[in-house]
């Protein structure tokens, strides 16, 4: 079973294109999600929305703060 490489709250950068659109930018980590089959997803949340996104976590980068 893989482990997250990110941590509720920490900040992430949505970089790589995927099948689903997510626009790139800064979002927080909400969670990561229970490991099924594949890479860990996380639920994660933009400062400009309203709701929440699930993406791959071989679509973020972490954020320098």
């Amino acid at each position: 079973m893989a482990h997250p490489l990110f941590g509720a709250g920490q900040r992430v950068n949505v970089a790589h294109a995927g099948r689903v659109s997510t626009p790139a930018g800064i979002y927080n980590i909400v969670r990561a999600l229970p490991a099924e089959h594949g890479p860990v997803q996380y639920r994660i949340k933009s400062d400009t929305e309203a709701f929440e996104r699930i993406v791959d976590e071989t679509r973020l980068e972490a954020v320098q703060n």
